[in-house]
C-alpha cells in the first residue's frame, strides 16, 4: 500500500468520524428538546438545514410527525401521514411508522384514523403483522372476545416477538378479563408488562389493569412459559 493511498484512506476515515460525530451531537440536542417537551426548539433544530444531511428523509418525517403528535394536532398529524403514505422508505421504515400510529390510533380510541393506517398496514408484505393488527382491531376496537385460542397458538408457535408478542399478552389479557375469568387475565397483563418497554403505548393501561386487579384481590399468578423469556 502507497503512500497516497494511506492518505486517501485517513482522509475517508475522518471525514466519516467527523459525519458521526455531528449526527451524534445533532441526535442529541433533538432528542433533548423533545424530551423536555420544547416542542418548538425541536422544531428549529429539525428546520436547520443540516437536518438534510445528517438525517435520513424518514427520520425527519417520523420527528415531524412527532411534534405534531405531541402538539395535539390531530390535522397536521393525519395530512403529514398522508403525506408519507405516498413517499418511498425502506420497507422496515414503512412497518415502523404505520404500526406505530396505529396502535396509538386505537389505544385513543380514534377508530377513523386506526382504519386508515390498517388499510395502509394490509398492503404490506407482511401477514404476520397483518394479523397481529387485525387482532388488534377487533378485540380493541370490535370488542372481540372469541381469540383466546387463535392467538394463543400463535404464541405457542413462537409467531411473534417484542412489541408484537406484548400485544397478542395484553389482547388476550383483555378477553379473560371481560370473560371474568380474572387471574388468568392478571397473568397475561403481567405477561405483558414484562415484553414491553416503558414507552410502549399499551404499558400505561396494563399496568392500571394490574393494580384493579390487585385491588379485587387477585394474586399475581406464574408467567405464561412462552411469554415469559421472549423479551426485546
Amino acid at each position: 500500500m502507497n503512500q497516497i493511498t494511506i492518505i486517501i484512506i485517513c482522509i475517508i476515515f475522518a471525514l466519516g468520524l467527523m459525519y458521526q460525530l455531528l449526527r451524534s451531537g445533532y441526535l442529541k440536542s433533538l432528542n433533548k428538546a423533545l424530551q423536555q417537551s420544547n416542542l418548538e426548539r425541536v422544531q428549529e433544530i429539525l428546520d436547520q438545514p443540516k437536518a438534510k444531511l445528517l438525517l435520513s428523509k424518514y427520520n425527519r418525517d417520523l420527528y415531524q410527525a412527532r411534534i405534531y403528535y405531541l402538539s395535539k394536532d390531530e390535522t397536521k398529524l393525519i395530512a403529514h401521514l398522508r403525506d408519507m403514505m405516498n413517499k418511498s422508505y425502506e420497507k422496515a421504515d414503512t412497518e415502523q411508522y404505520l404500526t406505530l400510529y396505529y396502535h396509538t390510533f386505537v389505544y385513543e380510541n380514534n377508530r377513523e384514523w386506526a382504519l386508515e393506517l390498517l388499510e395502509q398496514i394490509h398492503k404490506l408484505e407482511n401477514d404476520k403483522l397483518i394479523r397481529c393488527c387485525d387482532w388488534t382491531k377487533r378485540v380493541l376496537l370490535d370488542e372481540c372476545n372469541e381469540l383466546v385460542d387463535e392467538i394463543t397458538a400463535a404464541l405457542d408457535n413462537k409467531d411473534y416477538y417484542g412489541f408484537p408478542l406484548g400485544t397478542c399478552a395484553y389482547l388476550i389479557g383483555v378477553q379473560k378479563k371481560r370473560l371474568a375469568a380474572y387471574e388468568e387475565a392478571m397473568q397475561w397483563f403481567d405477561a405483558a408488562k414484562d415484553v414491553f418497554q416503558k414507552r410502549d403505548i399499551y404499558r400505561p393501561v396494563i399496568l392500571k389493569e394490574l393494580e384493579a386487579l390487585k385491588e379485587m384481590g387477585y394474586a399475581m399468578p406464574k408467567k405464561p412459559q412462552f411469554v415469559k423469556k421472549q423479551h426485546k
